[in-house]
């Protein structure tokens, strides 16, 4: 008896935990593959391309997907066990729902240990890999890291901004170009349009403007030159810039060991980006802890609340998630201003959640209803009531 249910749990969970993982990283990838399908049929990139970048996000997807399948496949099984008076037996055959605990928390810590190898080791090698892939397709394809509406800071001492690309030609739309690779002089350079071109001979981005604007200002001497154009060209080396690119790593491209002695530098000198380094390295060990926490929580809901089904089950486990994933925003966005612990702030969701997690076991536990658990149930008896009449 002390073997078979542990195993019978156990065996209840990794079906639906797997099913879960595999529709949650989709949909996910989907949002990716939606936009590098631009790369294949906007700017002409290899299909076997797409499919080596979409390879390298998925350790990304599934340190947020496993948490997510974990809460759902607990979730679940405990309100089919509940559904079915599987838990009403179990108690009358002596076993008390912290007895129930082991088989599910010998799961979450296989899911937490997973999550972790990928936060700290797999995605920021990933991600380092992603960055270096798709800057050698921009250095045989210069446009593909361009991006419209979009402020592009790739390139070292300039800033490009274009409104519209052509889908079917090289042409663009409203183009802002601020130049600062002179020193004390910065260009601004506006066009109503414009067409792009590489020189692979040289390893050079040509941009064609045409009917604009260029001012160059001088810094030392705060003189100003304003040039009308019909037709301007503007070079850049593409080869040199993106090699010095690649050379530079952002916080989630480090690997841990050098996170944490950039987080150490940068405290030291006061730098404004310490706080954004610093939550990112306590990041990386409080989002695999998140398996733990909200698998423990999916328990004791599972538990009180007496509607069953895999719909009611993804409802709910959304709506938790969703309410974790808030605390973990909140927390970055007050740790990010400093006027919080950064570090702290990663941590606030599971704090919130395993404390949440603890007091509804001990009502659970001793059959001790929750108001707000109570108070959804019967709403939920009352809408069911409505419906038939």
């Amino acid at each position: 008896m002390k073997r078979i249910i542990p195993l019978y749990i156990l065996r209840e969970l990794l079906p639906p935990f797997f099913i879960n993982l595999l529709v949650f990283t989709f949909i996910m990838l989907m949002g990716k593959v939606l936009e590098l399908t631009e790369l294949v049929v906007v700017r002409g990139v290899r299909t076997a391309a797409i499919f080596k970048l979409m390879g390298l996000s998925l350790p990304f997807f599934f340190s947020m997907t496993i948490p997510m399948a974990t809460l759902l496949s607990v979730l679940v099984v405990f309100l089919r066990l509940n559904g079915d008076q599987e838990i009403t037996v179990l108690k009358s055959a002596g076993l008390s729902l912290y007895q129930l605990l082991p088989p599910v928390m010998v799961f979450c810590l296989w899911a937490y240990l997973l999550t972790s190898y990928l936060t700290l080791f797999l995605v920021p090698a990933s991600n380092w890999a992603f960055r270096k892939e798709l800057l050698e397709l921009a250095k045989a394809r210069a446009d593909v890291y361009l991006k419209e509406r979009v402020f592009n800071v790739g390139f070292k001492n300039m800033v490009i901004f274009v409104n519209h690309m052509s889908m079917n030609s090289d042409l663009m739309e409203d183009v802002f170009i601020q130049d600062d690779r002179e020193g004390g002089v910065t260009s601004v350079i506006v066009a109503a349009r414009g067409r792009i071109s590489t020189d692979h001979e040289q390893g050079a981005l040509i941009f064609q403007l045409y009917d604009g604007v260029m001012d160059r200002i001088y810094k030392t001497s705060q003189r100003t030159d304003t040039i009308n154009f019909r037709q301007y060209e503007l070079k850049l080396d593409v080869e040199g810039e993106l090699s010095q690119e690649a050379q530079k790593r952002n916080q989630s491209e480090l690997t841990t060991e050098d996170l944490w002695a950039a987080v150490q530098s940068l405290k030291e000198q006061n730098h404004e980006h310490y706080p954004i380094y610093l939550m990112d390295a306590h990041k990386r060990y409080s989002v695999p802890v998140a398996c733990l926490v909200l698998g423990l929580v999916a328990v004791p809901l599972g538990v009180q609340f007496r509607r069953r089904g895999r719909n009611w089950g993804l409802t709910m486990g959304l709506t938790i998630f969703l309410i974790y994933y808030v605390l973990l925003t909140a927390g970055w966005s007050i740790g990010k201003g400093n006027k919080f612990p950064p570090g702290l702030g990663m941590w606030v969701p599971n704090l919130v959640v395993g404390l949440a997690a603890l007091y509804l076991l001990r009502q659970a536990n001793n059959e001790k209803p929750v108001k707000i658990i109570s108070l959804i149930n019967w709403l939920l008896d009352r809408l069911r009531l409505g419906r038939r009449h």
